[in-house]
């Protein structure tokens, strides 16, 4: 890859209560991102724990948006997009570090493959484990082998070897650099699927269709804590990923086909319920482990019933 002096790069992070990891994350940005122009934009979903105000005080240069309410990730990028400025633009997580310039062994990977519309990297947890940011576009059949050992055979994130990198459907927004030429074409994230979840897999379908390409590059690393926010509100976070996933197959495979795969995920429900129901009668496995998915699996269950998909406000 010959060396290309990149230009015109928008780093938009979204955060709500993520003040130390946040702090991190832009010190990593900044001391570890060279050779690039670019520009932070940090959009605060109202958070209380003084993120905001770090940012003012600490990093002065970063372009800062507060809202007086959490809008959610789509919404928040969007924000961040709307502020924005660069050739290309990168949706950054506040629990990620950046290190060893991969911002900008992404950017040069933009400026040479001129046909890519958006482009992920390899990512690892905090323990150093790898992690898994890249998948197919979802359907009922890997959906339901999601939730069987049969997914084994099935793996959901298999992409397409180009030569050093792959071409993959989609991949995680807590790194997804996009290019504005493609963005301008098919529009931003769609706020249907705030706050979160799906956002992401939805743009690259629409890029897809629109004739540009996602890649995946495994020679540029950042590390990715993650759970920050969906830890403490675990159940709310299950049920708007399932929520989101319906909206999807509705958008771009039909309203019967969304009420297939609800009705399908419902029976599914049922089944571990009883599965799981077998297992608290035999006394196998640890009690409180086992109903606290049983527990789950009915709250999913419930919410499928729901016509509405309704869902508490996300605080």
């Amino acid at each position: 890859m010959t060396k290309t002096k990149a230009k015109n790069l928008s780093i938009v992070v979204v955060t709500s209560n993520t003040r130390e990891v946040l702090r991190d994350c832009l010190r990593s940005v900044y001391e570890n991102t060279t050779g690039i122009e670019y520009e932070v934009i940090v959009v605060d979903n109202n958070s209380t724990d003084g993120s905001a105000e770090m940012v003012e005080e600490q990093f002065p240069s970063v372009k800062l948006v507060r809202n007086s309410h959490n809008l959610g990730f789509s919404k928040g990028n969007n924000q961040g997009f709307a502020a924005s400025s660069g050739k290309y633009i990168l949706t950054l997580n506040s629990d990620t570090i950046v290190p060893d310039n991969a911002v900008e062994f992404a950017v040069r990977f933009m400026e040479e493959h001129t046909e890519a519309g958006a482009v992920g990297c390899r990512t690892v947890g905090g323990d150093g484990r790898l992690q898994l940011t890249y998948e197919r576009f979802p359907s009922i059949l890997s959906e339901m082998l999601r939730t069987t050992a049969l997914s084994r055979l099935f793996p959901p994130n298999t992409g397409r070897d180009r030569g050093g990198y792959l071409e993959v459907d989609w991949v995680q927004g807590s790194f997804l650099m996009l290019r504005r030429a493609a963005l301008d074409e098919v529009g931003m994230f769609d706020e249907m699927y705030s706050p979160a979840y799906s956002e992401e897999t939805d743009l690259c379908y629409r890029l897809k269709r629109a004739g540009w390409l996602t890649y995946y590059l495994p020679d540029a690393t950042i590390v990715h804590l993650g759970g920050q926010t969906t830890k403490s509100m675990y159940a709310w976070h299950f049920l708007q990923l399932h929520r989101s996933k319906f909206l999807f197959f509705k958008k771009h495979r039909g309203a019967l086909y969304a009420h297939a795969y609800r009705s399908l995920r419902s029976a599914m429900c049922l089944l571990r319920m009883a599965m799981l129901l077998a297992k608290v009668a035999l006394h196998i496995g640890e009690g409180d482990s086992v109903r606290k998915r049983l527990k789950l699996q009915w709250q999913l269950f419930r919410f499928l019933s729901d016509p509405r998909l309704t869902l508490p406000a996300l605080s």
